[in-house]
């Protein structure tokens, strides 16, 4: 079994660099310039078509509510997003995606779409549950590592 944990430790390694460096040449040659994060506040934004604040944004990219703001500045400089002021008070302003920035939504879904079928094509239905599962256990030690993270700096670095 020692032997399995060792390659898989490898491969798991090796995957993450790769996808890491596929998200990182497709961001270099497209226009924009498009980061993970951006792309993953777009998915966001695309769930939430009423709009949502930036401080929303920024919790759940898990990112400071200044950097938000900046990465919805960039997006808002292509078009993609659209700020709607609610009352005139600017701690009330929602975010929310522009045509544009639905259309590039949709080609990021299609995109990763294709990506899910080339890596499932070939496999038998139990292979793809195999799959499917181990990587619904992969993503969930990612949240519980994420959130044990969390609450060691959140109570370790609380003052009173």
């Amino acid at each position: 079994m020692k032997d399995f944990s060792q390659s898989f430790n490898g491969i798991l390694i090796e995957t993450y660099h790769n996808a890491l460096l596929m998200e990182e040449t497709k961001r270099k040659y497209s226009s924009g310039g498009f980061s993970i994060r951006d792309r993953n506040a777009i998915s966001y934004l695309k769930k939430h078509p009423e709009g949502v604040k930036i401080s929303v944004v920024a919790d759940y990219l898990k990112i400071s509510r200044p950097s938000a703001t900046t990465l919805i500045k960039k997006l808002e400089k292509y078009n993609l997003v659209e700020k709607i002021s609610q009352s005139g008070n600017d701690r009330n302003t929602l975010v929310r995606l522009t045509r544009k920035g639905r259309l590039f939504s949709t080609y990021q879904r299609r995109y990763r779409e294709r990506i899910a079928d080339k890596i499932s094509d070939g496999l038998t239905d139990s292979e793809k549950k195999v799959l499917y599962e181990g990587f619904c256990k992969l993503n969930q030690l990612f949240i519980d590592s994420i959130n044990e993270s969390e609450r060691i700096h959140n109570h370790s670095g609380k003052q009173d």
